[in-house]
């Protein structure tokens, strides 16, 4: 389900206050994943590159040696990428929780009202100005 469908479900504002957070905590949990996997091709390259460079003082074949050296660099690379993966998910989940400290300290008061009169409030329409 994408954000848009989801925020198209959240018929009321405190609906829209649950599938906010729920989003918000979706972006943290994913940025989070995406730190991890960081983390775990960080420290594959580095054994890459130490295996490459002990084959080389083991006097392994030129060949297999360069191999390693090869995926080790592949890593390197790939490591590199996925620390600007991880900056952007770490931006996105700064969005997210502004987003929703936002809602909620712009339209809070509205909710906790609504929620807390002894009235129904009339349809939209009668709140309008014209």
């Amino acid at each position: 389900m994408s954000a848009t469908e989801s925020l198209k479900d959240a018929a009321t504002y405190a609906a829209l206050r649950v599938k906010l957070a729920w989003l918000t905590h979706q972006v943290h949990v994913h940025a989070e994943t995406v730190t991890k996997l960081t983390t775990d091709v960080d420290d594959t390259a580095e054994q890459m590159q130490d295996a490459s460079e002990t084959m080389k003082a083991l006097a392994v074949d030129a060949a297999t040696t360069a191999e390693f050296a090869d995926a080790a660099l592949t890593m390197t690379g790939a490591k590199e990428a996925a620390g600007a993966y991880t900056a952007a998910a770490d931006s996105a989940a700064a969005a997210a929780d502004d987003a929703k400290t936002t809602v909620e300290s712009d339209h809070g008061g509205i909710a906790d009202a609504v929620e807390t009169s002894p009235v129904e409030m009339a349809e939209a329409a009668f709140y309008t100005q014209q």
